[in-house]
């Protein structure tokens, strides 16, 4: 499914290594980035899995902290250990949805059900009401993980 024309020239922050996904909004083009935070080579740190922040594109791109208000409204991380260098989350925006960090061959990947769905999540992009106070619905962006094959798939947030 082609990209969605209100992402048309929104910036692609550079992948990493570390890169599990990013999310972006109908609102500006600033980009809130999640990568895992490792505390080896091969080991996802218990205490800290992911490190969250924005890359603010409306200054000059560069990295700045999540303010505490985003942190506990929005973008902020809950998350459990469930296991050897695995781990559910949910963001703060919507408790509602889990999803998972783990590793797959070494290397760090969240993934979530959507629609029956399971999706390998690469980005989201929120579909924000006029103030940016609600969200009607969000795309998620990824690769099927039966199939490996590009994957978008819309979740409609009730109003």
């Amino acid at each position: 499914m082609p990209a969605c024309l209100a992402q048309e020239g929104y910036p692609e922050p550079p992948d990493t290594h570390k890169r599990l996904f990013y999310i972006q909004h109908s609102k500006n083009h600033n980009t809130y980035v999640y990568d895992a935070n490792f505390s080896s080579s091969t080991r996802i740190n218990d205490s800290d899995p992911i490190d969250v922040y924005q890359i603010d594109y409306k200054k000059d791109g560069t990295r700045e902290e999540l303010t505490a208000l985003q942190r506990k409204m929005a973008y902020g991380i809950t998350f459990n250990r469930v296991g050897e260098n695995r781990f559910e989350f949910t963001l703060a925006a919507y408790p509602e949805k889990t999803l998972t960090l783990a590793l797959h061959s070494g290397h760090p990947v969240v993934t979530v059900n959507i629609n029956g769905k399971d999706l390998q999540l690469e980005r989201m992009f929120l579909h924000c009401n006029a103030l940016g106070t609600g969200v009607s619905k969000i795309e998620f962006y990824g690769k099927d993980l039966k199939t490996k094959k590009k994957l978008t798939e819309i979740m409609y947030i009730g109003k």
